[in-house]
């Protein structure tokens, strides 16, 4: 999941309003949706993962309980009025003031292979860790995947009007564990215990 670009990929193929092209990609042999002839957005997806994973995760391999990470993805709508905002020497500069109308947060759990908490008994407790540890991140990429389009379809009424032709009409922005997001759930959480268990069952 860490070293794919997919879910922040699904996020912003459904918040992308202008004529796409789009394009299918694959992690874990589970399709994602893409857009192509849009760099910026492809290269701050990218730097935006390479920081995750630097930040959080660069020693998860040596660890054997989960590390968290999270990323928060915004998009917000242009303000037609500015706000003034004091400058240099006193100086007072226009700024144009945006109004965040979508926030999506993603919480990262990173599993080291050396993770055993809730091994399933049984013919499948032979499999090679690493073999179940993919198969654990592909049942979550593809549930988050189709979380996020339900989440998408479903709600659209808030979204502004669209009142340019551009692929991405509306400023975004993409953080990683932002100070003022909220903060990402423990490895050893409840819900998220339960979640692993009922993903490691279907292996």
């Amino acid at each position: 999941l860490l070293t794919s670009p997919g879910v922040l990929w699904t996020i912003f193929f459904h918040r992308l309003f202008g004529p796409v092209v789009p394009v299918t990609n694959e992690f874990l042999e589970i399709p994602y949706p893409m857009v192509v002839g849009v760099p910026d957005i492809d290269s701050a997806i990218d730097e935006r993962i390479d920081q995750l994973i630097k930040r959080d995760f660069s020693l998860a391999t040596h660890n054997a309980e989960p590390s968290v990470g999270q990323i928060v993805v915004l998009f917000a709508q242009k303000a037609t009025k500015s706000k003034k905002k004091l400058g240099w020497f006193g100086h007072v500069k226009e700024e144009p003031a945006s109004t965040v109308w979508e926030t999506w947060t993603i919480n990262v759990n990173c599993l080291p292979l050396l993770y055993s908490e809730h091994q399933p008994s049984g013919p499948t407790s032979a499999v090679n860790p690493a073999e179940r540890l993919l198969r654990l991140s592909a049942l979550s990429f593809e549930a988050t995947l189709n979380e996020i389009l339900n989440l998408a379809n479903t709600h659209k009424d808030h979204i502004p009007p669209i009142m340019t032709l551009d692929v991405c009409p509306f400023p975004y922005e993409i953080t990683v564990d932002p100070q003022l997001a909220a903060n990402p759930p423990a490895a050893d959480d409840e819900t998220w215990a339960q979640y692993i268990k009922k993903l490691m069952e279907q292996i």
